[in-house]
């Protein structure tokens, strides 16, 4: 299958990350996907590292940015795909349902052949669904990153964001060490006074939050994590605030906690090989 110019990855085989992506998910129409994946550059400072097709599922087109995967479609899109909370790419797709099972999880919907590579539906231990996506070159495909100048820096990260009940929040944090394959690169008690703790796990910002979980399923599409300063995202005096995007996304805002106290990066109790 020859793609056409526009369509890219700059890693085809994702065998050679170290640990599993985890990518935010943004659902929107196939007409808007060209304008999302400028603002998205322009807000996180960042291009785009993949662009592709996924006609296996009614059209699709995919494209990732930071932290962000957008999902673009001409068809409505199915309940599932509107319940499903994260995409992981993996480095093995066997390796990756083999961790979710050992991990209390189960599997939804079975390995599959997609152009991309692979791919299975899956629910972890904590509810949450996610599609696991194994990447590998076609025929031919060489890494490819996207033509243009790199956008200026911004400060800003963008993550999936997780709220858990503040007795729950350990739980939490131990399984997605164990999911994502690297322990918590930041942990702090947050002054806001509806979160009482905050963890960063891989591309996750876990929030422990009893007052955040008793309001029930989020509006917030994501959480954007920025550096003090950071111009047009400053989260207030309790660091933490919503804003609407120009993308017309509804985001939190955290002052980002790798930019607070640090603790050293080690092994969890609970991180599980392949």
């Amino acid at each position: 299958m020859t793609l056409p110019e526009r369509w890219f990855r700059t890693r085809p085989d994702s065998s050679v990350l170290d640990r599993p992506r985890l990518l935010a998910r943004s659902l929107i129409d196939a007409a808007a996907l060209d304008d999302r994946i400028g603002r998205y550059e322009r807000l996180l400072g960042a291009r785009a590292d993949l662009r592709m097709p996924i006609p296996d599922f009614g059209g699709l087109e995919l494209a990732a940015v930071g932290g962000l995967l957008l999902i673009a479609s001409e068809r409505p899109f199915t309940p599932m795909q509107r319940r499903t909370a994260y995409s992981l790419i993996v480095p093995s797709l066997a390796g990756a349902l083999r961790l979710v099972r050992a991990n209390g999880g189960i599997v939804l919907e079975p390995r599959e052949a997609i152009v991309p590579g692979a791919r299975a539906r899956v629910r972890f231990a904590d509810g949450a669904i996610a599609e696991l996506v194994e990447h590998r070159p076609r025929p031919g495909e060489r890494p490819r990153p996207p033509g243009g100048p790199a956008p200026r820096p911004t400060g800003v990260r963008l993550m999936a964001r997780l709220v858990t009940p503040s007795a729950a929040f350990e739980r939490s944090v131990a399984l997605y060490e164990a999911m994502l394959g690297t322990p918590a690169e930041a942990r702090t008690r947050h002054p806001s006074p509806i979160a009482s703790d905050l963890a960063v796990v891989g591309e996750l910002l876990i929030i422990g939050s009893d007052g955040l979980a008793a309001e029930g399923a989020p509006d917030a599409a994501f959480a954007l994590l920025a550096e003090p300063g950071a111009a047009a995202f400053d989260p207030g005096e309790h660091g933490r605030a919503e804003r609407r995007l120009e993308t017309g996304a509804l985001a939190e805002i955290w002052t980002d906690p790798a930019r607070g106290t640090r603790r050293p990066a080690s092994p969890h109790p609970n991180l599980r090989a392949t």
